[in-house]
Parts: C-alpha cells; structure tokens; sequence
C-alpha cells in the first residue's frame, strides 16, 4: 500500500514539471525570423528576413575624422568560423577608412502592452591591420540594441529605446534591450556607431557581426514605473516648443506729415501675400546652468547646427549666429518633421537632441534647443544621439519560404529542449502507470 501512495504522489509531481516547463517554454519561444542570421542573403548583403539601415552625413563632413562623420557602409554574409556565433553564417557590416553608423531592423507582430526583451549577440574589429587582429586599441564599435514600441521601422524614430553601448573588440558579447509593446508591432534594430563625434577613427578595417538573436515575451505590463537602468541615465528635457514666432527686433520709423498728394488711380494697392504651408523657426540657447529653461540671463548660442527632416528626406539646414533673431524655415508643406541639433566638439547639450512637430498651413512654430560649452571630454552616448540622418532605410524581404532548420526559424533552443524533456517524461510517466498496474495485479 505504501507504494502506491509513493507511485501517485511521483505521478502528480512529474505532472506539475511537466506543465511548468510546457509553459515556460512557450513563454520563451524566439519570436523573430532567422534569428541566426542565416542563407540566403539578400541582393544588398542582409539576411534573409532583416532590413538594412544606415544615417548619412552631408557629404562636407566627408574625410573629418577629427569630428566624426557617418558614410554608407557594406553588407554581407560572414562564414568565417570564428566570427559565427550560431549556425553557419553571421551578419557583417563592415567599411574600410570611412567611418559609418548603421545595422540591420526587423518588424516582429506582437501583442500590445506586453514587455518584450531582444537580445544579440555582437563581435567588432577595427584596425590598420588584418584580421584576426588584434584590434587597435583605444576604437569605438558603440554596439547598441533598438526596439520601436509601435513599430515603425523608423530606427530614429524619437520614441525607440535604445539599450546601453558596448564596445565588443576582438570577443563575442551579448547585449539586449527591453520595452513594452504599444502596438500590435515593433521593429527591432541592431547598431555599431564607428564615426563617434569627436573621436579619429578611420582606419582601414572597421567591422561589426550580429549573430544569434532572440526576441522574447518577458512579461505583462508593469504595474509602476520601473526604476531607470545605472547604465542609462534619464532623458534631457524637451526643447521648448511654442507656437508664437519669436518678434522680430523693432525699428524705429520717422513720422511723414501727411501731404495732399492724391494716389494714381491706375497704380494697384500692394497686398501682403502670406507665404504658403507652414513656418518652422529654431534658435540655440546657453543653457548655463543646464535646466533646460532659457533663463533671463542666459544668452544664445552660436556654431549649432539645426536640421529638419521629414520621414523620409532632409528637408532644410542652417547654423545659428548667437543672435536673438531665430532661424526660419518657411513655405514647409504640412506634415510631421524632425527638428534637431547638432553642436560642435566643445559644447554639450542640456535639451533632447531632437523633437518631433506636426506642422500645418499657417503654423509658426518656434523650437529653442540647450547647449553649454563641454566641461569635461564628451562621452560616446551623449555625442551618438546628435547626428541627425538622411534617412536610407530597406525594408526586410517578406518570408515566402518555410523555416524548418533550427537555426532559421523562429523557435529557440530552449524551445527544443523543453519538447526533448516533454518526451521523456511522457515514456517516465508511462513506466510508472506501468508499475502501478502491476502493483495492482499482485496485491
């Protein structure tokens, strides 16, 4: 009798593993497509699946590896053992002397208001020598991770969460980033930023290779605001947006008597025509005390550089002289715009870097961005986010084939390993009824 209360109390406890572990493995399942990154390629050198992104500089800020400068770079399928994290093949995206800022997205369907952690790992090189190196040491990969919430496939879109920089030199390291979903999609972008501002950094071999990635479903919805990460310090304040243009100076104007000179009857009297679309006008401000506010004492600044961009060009450019008067922007066709600075080496920003408008006709909107003269060397996250791109983006080729391979698809090895343990258990669970059985029979 003893044991086959042992046998029943084993039976229902297997049964208990057997349902966590069937529900953790669901919960774990990789949600992207090729995930390592495997054949076939497409015509422009991304994976199978995954879309190409890169930010462009103007093309007077070419050959400046003093300030740092972002061309377009090349990808390609890497099948170099030692470079391979997973299966047979890695994504590369690589330069040689110009320095570049780019990667690769892809958009995933997911269920909204769900927490979402993608995670990849990444391996650099960088040098005036071949591979296998060692790298140079003192260069900047700047690996980072992206997620869009709602999905846009805009990798500078001004809501993306960006995850903390790591700099992979000569080693494989994973880095991840997570946030919650607040669409039925987002889009996932893995970066190297190889052009730093401030930093030299062209040489003749800059390279980067993502490999193994895995998006996952971590969890519901948080019920408060999580503390921010040690490693990502809270966002700079918005710059000040206000739909008042700023007055122009005053002049002063002599009084004319008035004479009793009729008006020709043949000359038509000048109307103000107003200028179609709508009017963007942008100032820097010296942010002194760096709280974001233009104070009563604080001037402006000159040497910033503002840009506006649409979703899908850059639309206008101009640099600030230090005077009052704003810079303008006029006749812009309705729509919604990027406005950003870009500061030079010696000063720091104290405002968000950029902010998004949507401007219709008869709009005059008016941005002020912060910046105070650099009190210590600039850091490589705080420089990153002042580039302002000429957007170039691919988007991924649609999946028409299966994805029967582990190492294609979409189901994790975590996944597998829990079907193999699902298996076992289920012959474990058949050898006890067995025993049972027989117990039964003797008694």
């Amino acid at each position: 009798m003893m044991n086959k209360h042992i046998l029943k109390l084993l039976l229902i406890a297997l049964l208990l593993v057997l349902l966590g572990q069937t529900t953790r493995t669901n919960a774990q399942t990789n949600l992207l497509q090729n995930p390592s990154f495997e054949m076939p390629y497409q015509a422009n050198g991304e994976a199978n699946g995954w879309g190409r992104w890169h930010r462009n500089s103007s093309q007077d800020q070419f050959n400046d590896c003093a300030n740092g400068y972002a061309k377009l770079p090349h990808w390609m399928p890497e099948t170099n053992p030692v470079l391979v994290r997973q299966g047979s093949v890695s994504q590369h995206v690589g330069n040689q002397w110009d320095t570049w800022n780019a990667g690769v997205f892809q958009n995933v369907p997911v269920t909204p208001g769900r927490t979402y952690r993608f995670t990849v790992w990444t391996y650099s090189f960088g040098g005036n020598n071949n591979f296998p190196g060692p790298s140079e040491g003192g260069l900047q990969s700047n690996v980072r991770l992206g997620i869009d919430p709602n999905g846009s496939g805009i990798w500078h879109d001004t809501d993306v969460v960006w995850g903390a920089a790591a700099n992979p030199l000569d080693t494989w390291q994973q880095v991840s980033v997570e946030t919650v979903a607040t669409g039925n999609q987002i889009s996932v972008f893995t970066s190297a930023n190889w052009g730093v501002q401030g930093v030299n950094q062209c040489r003749a071999h800059l390279d980067t290779w993502f490999d193994a990635a895995e998006l996952i479903e971590v969890g519901p919805p948080p019920t408060n605001t999580p503390a921010p990460l040690p490693t990502q310090p809270p966002p700079p304040p918005q710059p000040v947006i206000t739909n008042t243009p700023v007055p122009p100076t005053p002049t002063f104007t002599p009084e004319v008597p008035p004479t009793n000179t009729p008006a020709p009857t043949d000359t038509p009297v000048p109307t103000n025509t107003p200028v179609p679309g709508g009017t963007i006008c942008v100032n820097a401000f010296a942010d002194d005390n760096a709280n974001g506010q233009r104070d009563e004492n604080e001037g402006f600044m000159g040497g910033v550089t503002f840009t506006i961009a649409s979703s899908t060009q850059l639309v206008a450019q101009a640099v600030s002289n230090g005077s009052p008067q704003p810079v303008c922007f006029e006749a812009l066709e309705p729509g919604a715009y990027t406005v950003t600075q870009i500061v030079p080496g010696a000063l720091e920003m104290t405002t968000a870097a950029s902010a998004t408008l949507e401007l219709s006709v008869g709009d005059v909107i008016g941005v002020e961005f912060g910046s105070r003269v650099r009190s210590a060397a600039p850091t490589a996250v705080a420089t990153e986010v002042a580039s302002v791109p000429e957007v170039a983006v691919t988007p991924p080729a649609e999946n028409t084939g299966s994805t029967s391979s582990s190492s294609g698809s979409g189901v994790s090895w975590l996944a597998v390993g829990g079907l193999l343990l699902l298996v076992t258990a289920v012959v474990l669970l058949g050898v006890l009824v067995f025993l049972v059985l027989r117990g039964q029979k003797t008694a």
